[in-house]
């Protein structure tokens, strides 16, 4: 007896789940199921389609209303670096020969312009290149006397063979001495120029507006160290009386015109990157202020220990303001081709978890409308669906709108 309670209890409990589950099962079946939509977000229901100010409330918000462009798609890759040189523009500066410093004219930090004299040195190679020229000299008038000499026995010849009284044999071999003589001529004028310039990359600098007349000769061991290019001397590693020599790197002058930023920036983000597309670069010893550049290099290497890529940034820097080693916080704004729609990032506001942006309708009202976000970059961010360019959105102030729609939906207690 017992046995058959249990059965029919059982039974009844079988008989009630099923008929649950079928009744779910119905109910799922006779209702469509919502399918998300990349056009439009889902709005909710319980929110007022807009927003009415008063005329005292919408003159205390003062909203700013800005438009929603039309724009090239661009991706901002966010990435730290420091400013260094730009080694296209520094000279470490060497002697040219053995010598002594006999003056030094500039210090660390002082400006130069080009051609301007950095040191004096007394070079132990100039009075032998001076020698070799003033050699070199007297040999080339030697071969031009020995020239014109045999230029006058050919000449001759040529005249006394029509009377007989030389053979052709004979005018020959003085044509042949003159062809050599011709041939060791400018052989010794290729050797006197060559000595020349040799000498004149170890001669001293003239000193500005001084003629070559001047009545202050230069010794002729004394040769000029000069900058290269105009730029501000970064060292100086020698001192008056020290003996160098080429290998001894005695000055550096750099170019700071334009500096170079390396932005580590990490893997997942150098597909993105290309050489050509701009950069903006912020410092903090200058806040607000944005330095622009564009990509010179990519590595083909990742730094293992980091996992970054230094990409290399040339940054004009003409009032010279950005320097070495600066810490500096790098935006690459790199085009991914077409164009898209943007507004100021300051107009989206969140509700109940979606993007929306407020549209003036007019007469005090806004209306809200959701919307789909893509990429942010310079405090623009692309509306990827919901929004089309043209149309008026509410930017600065968009908060107060949102605040004011969320206590639309709270009940009024009076």
């Amino acid at each position: 007896m017992k046995r058959r309670f249990l059965y029919g209890v059982a039974t009844v409990g079988i008989a009630l789940v099923l008929g649950f589950a079928t009744a779910r099962l119905s109910s799922w079946a006779s209702s469509p199921v919502p399918v998300s939509s990349p056009a439009a977000p889902a709005v909710d229901p319980q929110l007022p389609a807009t927003i009415t100010l008063s005329e005292s409330k919408l003159a205390n918000l003062q909203l700013q209303i800005e438009e929603a462009k039309s724009g090239p798609l661009v991706q901002a890759v966010s990435a730290t670096g420091s400013v260094g040189y730009d080694q296209l523009h520094v000279a470490r500066i060497r002697p040219v020969a053995r010598g002594r410093i006999e003056a030094l004219d500039v210090n660390a930090g002082d400006r130069v312009v080009a051609g301007q004299r950095l040191a004096v040195l007394d070079n132990f190679d100039l009075s032998a290149a001076h020698s070799r020229v003033l050699s070199a000299e007297a040999a080339l008038s030697q071969a031009q006397a020995q020239l014109r000499a045999a230029s006058a026995a050919y000449d001759r010849a040529t005249n006394l063979i029509r009377t007989d009284l030389v053979t052709q044999a004979e005018v020959e071999a003085r044509r042949a001495t003159v062809a050599t003589m011709e041939a060791d001529l400018r052989s010794k004028q290729a050797e006197l120029q060559q000595y020349r310039e040799e000498e004149a990359r170890l001669l001293p600098m003239r000193p500005a507006g001084a003629s070559p007349s001047s009545d202050q000769p230069t010794p002729g061991s004394l040769g000029a160290i000069v900058a290269p290019f105009a730029g501000v001397v970064d060292s100086v590693s020698v001192a008056k009386g020290e003996i160098i020599d080429p290998a001894t790197s005695i000055l550096t002058v750099s170019d700071l015109s334009t500096v170079w930023v390396q932005a580590d920036v990490a893997e997942r983000d150098l597909g993105a990157v290309k050489v050509g597309d701009a950069v903006e670069v912020r410092v903090r010893a200058f806040p607000g202020r944005v330095f622009t550049g564009r990509v010179t290099y990519i590595p083909d290497q990742i730094e293992t220990t980091t996992g970054m890529a230094k990409v290399r940034c040339e940054i004009p820097n003409l009032d010279g303001v950005l320097r070495v080693n600066m810490f500096a916080t790098v935006t690459i704004l790199s085009s991914q081709g077409g164009d898209a729609v943007f507004v100021p990032s300051e107009s989206l506001q969140e509700v109940n978890g979606q993007s929306v942006v407020f549209i003036p309708t007019g007469d005090r009202q806004f209306a809200w409308r959701a919307v789909h976000t893509g990429l942010v970059a310079n405090g623009k961010t692309q509306i990827t669906s919901g929004l089309a360019a043209g149309t008026p959105v509410v930017g600065e102030g968009s908060y107060w709108l949102k605040a004011a729609l969320m206590q639309s939906t709270i009940p009024d207690q009076g």
